[in-house]
């Protein structure tokens, strides 16, 4: 197969790095991209290989195994291991770093590797989805409300049995805490959040906190499951969208819910939309004195003004229904760099099948970076990670305590003002940021793995190794 450039690429550095394009607009293969990135002319010169490739990017069960297992033979399996493993790490970053308006399509590539589908097929199927969609939706519309009725109770901490059991949710000792985790989508907030649920506080809370996140409702719902389990990975997109606003809907009842209750809760999410955030972190203000209930949220009115009222007070509560201590609100952002969130988004829709757009993530990057500052200024606590660099602790770049100002890391704080002002109808890396040298900034993934000076050396001391494992199967 012949491929060539869509259009040259700015940097004298890239070494060829795009997956090239042949002359029908189709991507090049990962596997012919992995042994081209290695030296070789063809991919058919290293078929173990690239096989190897494919199963390391989709997390095959038993693949680190089948890794050592290749270089079995060698003295020094166990350094050639790791150098294989961090080349197809710079693999998948490059190969993913370009033509995302394609991503849908470059995933599903990936996820057709020894598929017998059929193109046909993969056109009915396209031609069918509506009906398909409208169908599950009829049979499961009744089961998916008590279903999803089920998981926010499950969430707040009722048990279904012959009389249901609260939780109780009085602080006696202190105020109940809300804690916002925000950040663009595989900006790596589950990561900090795990760091975070060890320090003193969260390590004794947690457990009867109230998690509030989105993409939980979204893998529960009975339409969602059934949608995925047809296998279908070209529905991936469309099912995503499908239940977007249904599991928003079920996060928001819960949230309003634990906190008319005074519970301690963990709000997981993108905080992008900043009209939504701004009046949450109110009614949290004044939840202790008025119960709440949810708004008719975003509508436009015929003359097309546009109403947002998420949250309504619940007139006529008696004293009994009031908390006694005021929210502590906490505010946790996740920033990092946009590329690196973009390859994350598409490895997580290779791994569990839950996809997202790239402009719609690139775009709640950066309007959560524009919203921080404002965000920290309304909450009791502020903090700012920085998740730029894999297998590396989050960097805290911003803090704020209650009675002290916004403190900054001036480097750190660059990744803010970068994502900011990105571009997101970016189709590649290339044209993500305003400052050209934004790619080679300290805690670069670009530069510091991509472009790392010494991987010339180490993939032709990789393929010297290959040529030799490879040459019996040849």
């Amino acid at each position: 197969m012949h491929f060539c450039h869509r259009k040259c690429r700015p940097s004298k550095d890239d070494r060829n790095l795009d997956p090239r394009l042949d002359h029908f607009g189709k991507i090049e293969r990962f596997s012919h991209y992995v042994a081209r990135q290695m030296g070789f002319e063809d991919e058919s010169e290293c078929p173990q290989l690239t096989k190897l490739a494919y199963e390391y990017l989709k997390k095959s069960k038993g693949c680190d195994d089948k890794i050592y297992e290749y270089f079995a033979n060698e003295p020094n399996a166990d350094a050639l291991y790791v150098k294989l493993v961090d080349e197809f790490e710079r693999c998948i970053l490059g190969y993913f770093a370009f033509h995302w308006s394609q991503a849908p399509l470059m995933i599903s590539q990936v996820l057709s590797v020894n598929s017998h589908q059929k193109k046909l097929k993969e056109v009915v199927m396209a031609a069918t989805r509506k009906q398909r969609f409208d169908k599950i939706i009829k049979d499961l519309k009744v089961t998916r409300v008590f279903s999803t009725l089920v998981e926010e109770m499950k969430a707040i901490g009722r048990v279904l049995n012959h009389s249901d059991v609260i939780v109780p949710a009085v602080h006696s000792q202190r105020s109940p805490v809300l804690l916002l985790m925000g950040g663009g989508m595989g900006a790596g907030k589950s990561t900090v959040l795990k760091d975070i649920m060890k320090d003193s506080f969260w390590s004794g809370a947690a457990a009867d906190a109230v998690v509030v996140e989105a993409d939980a409702f979204k893998e529960t719902d009975v339409i969602y499951r059934a949608l995925s389990s047809s296998g279908h990975h070209q529905d991936m997109l469309q099912t995503a969208e499908l239940v977007h606003q249904s599991s928003i809907d079920a996060a928001s009842s819960l949230l309003v819910t634990a906190l008319n209750e005074g519970r301690d809760v963990i709000m997981d999410g993108t905080l992008s939309w900043e009209p939504f955030v701004e009046q949450t972190i109110t009614m949290a203000r004044n939840v202790h004195k008025h119960r709440y209930r949810m708004g008719d949220g975003y509508k436009v009115a015929e003359d097309g003004t546009v109403i947002e009222n998420y949250w309504i007070q619940v007139e006529g509560e008696g004293e009994e229904t009031k908390i006694k201590k005021p929210y502590q609100i906490e505010l946790v952002g996740v920033v990092c760099d946009a590329y690196l969130a973009v390859v994350r988004g598409i490895r997580r829709a290779i791994h569990t099948g839950r996809a997202v757009r790239v402009k719609s993530q690139l775009k709640s990057h950066k309007s959560f970076a524009n919203a921080f500052l404002r965000y920290s200024q309304l909450v009791d606590n502020a903090r700012l990670y920085c998740t730029n660099t894999p297998g590396v602790p989050s960097m805290l770049i911003t803090w704020k305590d209650r009675d002290s100002k916004l403190l900054v890391d001036p480097d750190g704080i660059k990744w803010l003002t970068s994502v900011s002002n990105l571009n997101e109808e970016a189709d590649s890396i290339y044209e993500l940021y305003k400052e050209k040298d934004q790619m080679t900034e300290p805690r670069s993934v670009w530069k510091d793995m991509v472009l790392l000076p010494t991987r010339a050396k180490l993939q032709q001391e990789l393929k010297i190794v290959v040529q030799k494992i490879e040459i019996p199967v040849a």
